[in-house]
């Protein structure tokens, strides 16, 4: 997978300039897809980037969200910036529509019953 280009996308979808500072995030979100990758799979194809980048971002959301709700306020009533459940719901919404995309790439780990 492109480094750079899962940087950018993450850039992009977080709205951080620092992507040097989140590096490991990218890793971890890195490693999970690759885990989730089956055999076949190329690892070179770009929507695998664009899903570690996604999955990043929603470890981030999860991450500065936790923080954001320990933080007081001038007025101690309101929030610091937008809600972040809706952010964080937008990550996890994020995440399902690439990995949707790439459904032909991952591995399906549902299991259905048949039969009893």
């Amino acid at each position: 997978m492109n480094m750079q280009m899962i940087g950018s996308l993450f850039s992009l979808f977080s709205g951080e300039s620092d992507v040097q500072l989140h590096m490991p995030l990218l890793m971890t979100a890195i490693h999970e897809v690759t885990a989730k990758l089956r055999s076949d799979g190329d690892t070179g194809e770009v929507r695998l980037c664009y899903l570690a980048a996604a999955i990043a971002n929603l470890r981030y959301t999860q991450m500065y969200g936790a923080r954001e709700k320990a933080l007081a306020t001038y007025a101690g009533t309101i929030a610091r910036q937008s809600d972040g459940e809706q952010q964080l719901r937008f990550a996890r919404q994020l995440v399902r529509s690439y990995q949707a995309l790439c459904c032909d790439l991952l591995r399906d780990e549902a299991f259905v019953f048949v039969g009893v």
